[in-house]
């Protein structure tokens, strides 16, 4: 059974390249290939916003952009970031990957597959810790540590399958830093102002943690 589980999800990981998130990801540099995204400033905050990749949300205003929107490619993504702290977007551009999460029971299933050998879970997989744009994810802990000369990582990834398609989210800080209120305090922001550019407007409708206030009952 488990041999089965890793052939059918060997074609998602190669579609998405979800092996090759790594320590060093927000380092990486990506191409603007037909992108439309658009930026404005809010207070300390700017708005990112595309529709090819469905989602806008609000970030850092001192942080950087790198984005890579090609229709070409299998899979789609946005990162923002600042020195060891970043989030990511990936959204898969497949909808057989959606597909196959589904048939194996859903997100959690995959979890086991594309987190990088190199890392740890810290805890357990979470199911509906947090919603973004009301949708429940599966959340999930892990620390990458003890290799020579690179700071300590921690990562915390939200796995979703929104109108037929995957989407993982990345948030990332270095292990010292991570439960800082600041650190907490951007991550919390980013998911809570997430939101799919399909969805119908709904100024009451925001992505959090469930054990926050929830007065809304959708």
């Amino acid at each position: 059974m488990y041999n089965l589980k890793l052939i059918f999800f060997l074609s998602i990981v190669l579609a998405l390249g979800l092996v090759t998130i790594t320590y060093d990801q927000f380092k990486s540099v990506y191409a603007s290939v037909l992108s439309n995204n658009t930026n404005e400033i809010r207070s300390n905050y700017t708005v990112y916003s595309d529709a090819r990749l469905g989602v806008s949300f609000e970030y850092p205003s001192d942080w950087q952009l790198n984005d890579k929107i090609n229709r070409f490619a299998k899979n789609s993504d946005v990162i923002v970031y600042n020195n060891s702290n970043s989030f990511r977007v990936m959204k898969s551009q497949s909808s057989s990957d959606a597909v196959l999460v589904e048939k194996l029971g859903g997100p959690r299933e995959i979890v086991d597959i594309i987190l990088p050998p190199e890392e740890r879970i810290v805890g357990q997989i979470e199911e509906n810790k947090y919603r973004i744009d009301g949708i429940d994810t599966v959340s999930v802990l892990t620390a990458l540590e003890g290799i020579a000369n690179v700071t300590d990582k921690g990562f915390e990834r939200f796995l979703l399958v929104h109108d037929g398609t995957l989407y993982i989210f990345t948030y990332q800080d270095s292990v010292e830093k991570f439960d800082t209120k600041e650190s907490q305090d951007n991550l919390n922001h980013i998911i809570n102002t997430m939101r799919f550019l399909d969805s119908e407007p709904d100024g009451d409708r925001e992505g959090e943690r469930d054990d926050e206030n929830d007065d809304e009952d959708n």
